[in-house]
């Protein structure tokens, strides 16, 4: 779903309980991971997952029972983890998800792509992103020796499966999170590590991060406003704003300028958050001043088309940000969740301000603030 349908779809919602069924889910298949990337919020190096006891996956069951339940509004979903391609039923929930006649995205870090492609394509996979972060020696810093080589053979595996089968709609596309590290390289990714020929999507985003300060006043507002004990999910994004410091802004948006414009002109679908990649943009975003940002939303427009449940069937309104639980679906319905009364005080929270932690999303700035 783009975001002039998402907001379309918000201006059909009837606030604050929104629509009968939500029209884009999220679903957590597991928490495991096959890499420690070290800037992931979940399994880097300040990532909350680190210190679980025991990794949860959730249930088939539950998966049937909130596809079926929804199925009358045929939604968007997207599949994450954790790495999805390690679930073990994730065959079963594409082709479940598929019958209902309902697409979907799905994010990878293309090391089991190799293998899993001739499967994938069989689905109604809408869009398919393998996340890389820089040319193969950047990348593998960060996510580890060889993963680099891995994901570009699966891209083009499953490039060829597509091709191969014929009549797939299957959207290829590569993600990337730009970091002190890898700032830089972005148009030597692009340019000589990979073949264009072979994608139809690009993401890149800016890497979402959050203040101690902004930590501290949101875990206290879930305190005082929800009855919520502590944010340690929130707490896997808080970066000290000098670990920006040295990052060359006109040169990375420099580089932003051409993957851009190289992408246009060969039809390739571009998605940059935030949307401005101007050098003083991207500097208010570092320094932490994201309130001066020539884009910065008014109101998030999820809380009334969206939902998330995680591997641990808690659902909650936001991708990211997901220590404040609306439900769990291994005791409610998802539909009574969505409809209930905790989803309902949440919607009237954010319709008169936004959490102290929004801006480090990525959807927070947008073209045409809602």
């Amino acid at each position: 779903m783009s975001m002039s349908e998402a907001n379309t779809a918000l201006r059909a919602a009837n606030p604050p309980l929104g629509n009968a069924v939500p029209r884009w889910i999220f679903l957590q298949l597991l928490e495991s991971c096959n890499l420690r990337c070290r800037m992931c919020y979940e399994w880097g190096e300040s990532g909350s997952y680190n210190e679980k006891a025991i990794l949860a996956k959730l249930d088939m069951k539950v998966i049937k029972q909130i596809v079926e339940s929804c199925s009358s509004a045929r939604p968007y979903y997207e599949l994450y983890g954790g790495e999805p391609l390690l679930y073990p039923q994730l065959e079963e929930v594409l082709e479940l998800i598929t019958h209902y006649g309902s697409t979907l995205h799905m994010p990878t870090n293309g090391t089991l792509l190799e293998r899993k492609a001739e499967m994938l394509v069989k689905y109604n996979i809408d869009r398919f992103w393998v996340s890389l972060d820089g040319p193969e020696e950047i990348n593998d810093e960060q996510r580890g020796k060889g993963v680099f080589a891995k994901a570009k053979r699966g891209i083009e595996k499953l490039y060829d499966a597509r091709e191969a089968r014929g009549g797939s709609s299957m959207k290829i596309g590569v993600s990337l999170v730009v970091t002190p590290a890898n700032h830089q390289h972005i148009a030597r990714m692009f340019f000589e590590s990979l073949d264009l020929s072979k994608l139809d999507c690009v993401s890149i985003e800016l890497q979402a991060y959050i203040t101690e300060a902004n930590h501290h006043a949101y875990a206290k507002l879930l305190k005082e406003k929800f009855g919520v004990d502590g944010a340690p999910i929130a707490r896997g994004f808080v970066q000290d704003v000098r670990s920006f410091a040295d990052m060359d802004f006109e040169e990375l948006s420099r580089q932003l300028k051409l993957v851009r414009e190289a992408c246009d002109r060969r039809g390739i679908f571009v998605n940059m958050y935030p949307k401005s990649h101007s050098a003083e943009d991207i500097r208010h975003y570092f320094t932490a001043n994201w309130f001066k940002m020539s884009k910065v939303k008014k109101r998030c427009v999820f809380p009334w088309i969206s939902t998330e449940v995680n591997a641990r069937g808690e659902v909650t309104s936001c991708h990211a940000y997901y220590d404040l639980t609306l439900g769990n679906v291994n005791e409610t319905s998802l539909l009574d969740i969505w409809n209930g009364e905790r989803y309902s005080e949440y919607r009237k929270h954010l319709k008169k301000e936004l959490f102290p932690i929004c801006q480090g999303c990525c959807l927070f700035y947008n073209e045409k603030p809602v």
